[in-house]
């Protein structure tokens, strides 16, 4: 993602009009503008870009000079992009501590330290490893993975070719390159598709599984300095690449296993792009070099920069998606400090004096830099680290971390396993035995039943997978790229567990936000109930209307009647519980227990209720209100 790569006589105007393109796609996607849900794939366009650009820069100088100069092909990498990355994480960095709550600056302080030192893509991979972590797309750093990926490019890539063109004589030296660029094109294809359906972030965060698309940006420079085609054949493949490209944004949804097959959509087109625009008088190298495009282009590399941290501190003050006013303005925003941050930082160190230091100096002034900097982002997560743990008396702070003690007991593997793992409470000679069956939403009423039920009597067991709905239909879960097969299985291991138990009472819930038609709530539900007869007492736990904020975080900042909103902004709620309600009469031994009414009474969900706080985040209740909750279950039973 950068700017023209020298102002030489191989600038190529197309390309910065392809810039454009890629940079406002992107804007498309993450200001959810209609028509653009698939924008992300400018991100594809870009790897396309750089992989063109790089290979035509080092391929040139080693035939021109017999050798690659990495010292100064690092120097002139580090010097384009890292002042303009520095600016944007400090600045951002000061308005994240102002802003946000002190529970979220530990995130976004480790992705900070990761991004100045072009590592935020192994950081992001790994950050959702806890269910109830922030999730990656609330970092005001996340779009920083693909500048992660773009400087482990360049680390690999000179080196590559240089050993490449070191071992074959010249003759052999294109053949030699084609076959090098075809390996690397397959082999991380292959890895891109099979991660892809197993292991979407790997696929998505990860350069190995990214190199395909720079391979095929290489693949289109070698072969468009060999291949001479017709003006007419040209403008057809420039037309060609603009049908693939509307394809893709119709094709790939929101719910697409992606990289995967889909990725080829924005690679092929951008590989077209660029072939037809490095022909003179092509249509597409006309088109694509107006100057709205090519001022757009010129700032892409800023633009990128600072748009989505101005979405994500924005979304702090205003709804900013779907609010067209809101959009336009921090799309305003983003434009200004890109303007700026482009002419008052990116050219003058790009092309002033710094430019002609030595090349190992400007190594080492920009290495240093990247030290001080993630050493000061390091010194921002140890003090907010620090914070919170001096402020373990803070409600607030407790409340967050406020949830059933099962977890610490390594009850819960999230999707990394499918196996059933019962975790028992109270005396194992009880007589009696009830079972809390279901997702994070269902068992986080596990306090109410330690409350309810004496634990010399009455045994407890839990069986929970977080995100797994008690509906027996398998779906696509958008957290971890696809289908969640972990849960049909371990949903259908536990029905089996529980076919073989004494139980006198089961528990069951999860949460209404699953993507099911009404005839899958229904038929799911069915399904699950109907293999459970010999169950006397089956108990459907009403999922709770939902807060839709963070409740803790929203008390630190503001009044409870600020934290307060109306039960009928959980509708989606209200109606799939009417149909799981209407399912468990058809059904002797199951019966339903009812939670809006006394999560949201009167028709009013708040942050807080008598002094207790309702929700530890924006959806999960404090094991504490669940605790005190004991009593409205008992009522129902």
């Amino acid at each position: 993602m950068h700017g023209k790569t020298s102002q030489s006589k191989y600038f190529r105007s197309d390309i910065e009009g392809l810039r454009a393109i890629a940079i406002l796609l992107v804007l498309g996607a993450h200001f959810s503008i209609p028509g653009f849900a698939a924008g992300f794939i400018g991100v594809d366009i870009f790897f396309v870009i750089s992989g063109y650009l790089i290979t035509s820069i080092l391929v040139r100088e080693y035939l021109e000079k017999g050798q690659i100069n990495f010292q100064r092909f690092y120097a002139n990498r580090l010097r384009r992009l890292f002042p303009a990355l520095a600016i944007m994480l400090m600045i951002t960095s000061v308005l994240a501590y102002q802003i946000l709550p002190p529970t979220q600056n530990l995130a976004q302080s480790k992705a900070a330290a990761m991004a100045v030192v072009w590592l935020s893509n192994f950081h992001f991979l790994f950050a959702d490893v806890n269910y109830f972590a922030v999730e990656n797309n609330a970092n005001a750093f996340l779009h920083t993975w693909s500048l992660g990926v773009e400087e482990q490019f360049y680390l690999f890539w000179p080196i590559l070719l240089l050993l490449t063109f070191r071992f074959v004589s010249i003759k052999y030296k294109n053949i030699a390159l084609l076959i090098v660029l075809m390996i690397v094109a397959i082999s991380s294809s292959f890895a891109c598709i099979a991660l892809s359906n197993r292991w979407p972030a790997f696929a998505f965060y990860m350069m190995p599984t990214r190199a395909w698309q720079f391979a095929a940006g290489a693949f289109v420079w070698i072969l468009s300095n060999r291949i001479e085609v017709s003006k007419r054949t040209n403008d057809l493949i420039g037309l060609l690449g603009l049908i693939v490209l509307i394809a893709a944004l119709m094709i790939i949804k929101a719910n697409s296993i992606y990289p995967g097959y889909l990725a080829l959509l924005p690679t092929i087109a951008a590989c077209l792009f660029l072939w037809t625009g490095g022909f003179a008088n092509s249509l597409t190298q006309y088109l694509i070099s107006l100057a709205p495009l090519q001022w757009f282009g010129r700032i892409s590399y800023s633009l990128y920069l600072w748009h989505w941290p101005v979405l994500i501190l924005g979304e702090q003050f205003q709804p900013i998606k779907g609010v067209l006013s809101n959009t336009l303005i921090a799309i305003g925003i983003s434009l200004f400090l890109a303007i700026v941050t482009h002419y008052l930082i990116e050219n003058p160190v790009r092309f002033g004096r710094f430019k002609h230091i030595q090349a190992r100096y400007q190594i080492a002034v920009v290495v240093c830099l990247m030290v001080l900097l993630n050493s000061q982002f390091l010194r921002w997560n140890t003090h907010s680290q620090e914070l919170l743990t001096n402020n373990q008396n803070n409600i607030f702070v407790k409340a967050a971390q406020d949830m059933p003690s099962f977890y610490k007991d390594g009850c819960d593997a999230w999707y990394y396993s499918d196996e059933v793992k019962p975790c028992s409470y109270g005396s194992n000679t009880a007589k009696k035995v009830a079972v809390l069956w279901g997702d994070s939403i269902g068992t986080q009423w596990f306090p109410a039943l330690m409350a309810m039920y004496d634990p010399s009597e009455w045994k407890i067991i839990i069986l929970t997978k977080s995100s797994c709905p008690m509906v027996d239909e398998p779906f696509f879960y958008q957290r971890i790229g696809r289908e969640y097969t972990e849960c049909s299985s371990w949903r259908n291991k536990s029905i089996a567990w529980l076919r073989n138990q004494r139980i006198d009472a089961l528990f069951m819930g999860s949460t209404a936000s699953s993507p099911f038609t009404d005839a899958q709530w229904k038929q799911g539900t069915q399904g699950i109930l109907k293999q459970l007869p010999n169950i006397p007492n089956i108990y459907l736990i009403e999922s709770n209307p939902v807060l839709g904020y963070n409740g803790p975080e929203c008390l630190m900042q503001h009044e409870i009647s600020q934290c307060t909103h109306g039960k009928a902004d959980n509708s989606g709620y209200a109606h799939v519980a009417q149909i799981l309600k209407n399912t468990t009469q058809q059904f002797n031994n199951v019966h339903w227990i009812e939670t809006a009414s006394f999560v949201c009474p009167h028709n009013q969900c708040s942050a807080m209720q008598n002094n207790v706080i309702v929700f530890r985040d924006n959806q999960h209740l404090t094991a504490t209100f669940a605790a005190l909750s004991a009593t409205q279950f008992k009522k129902q039973l």
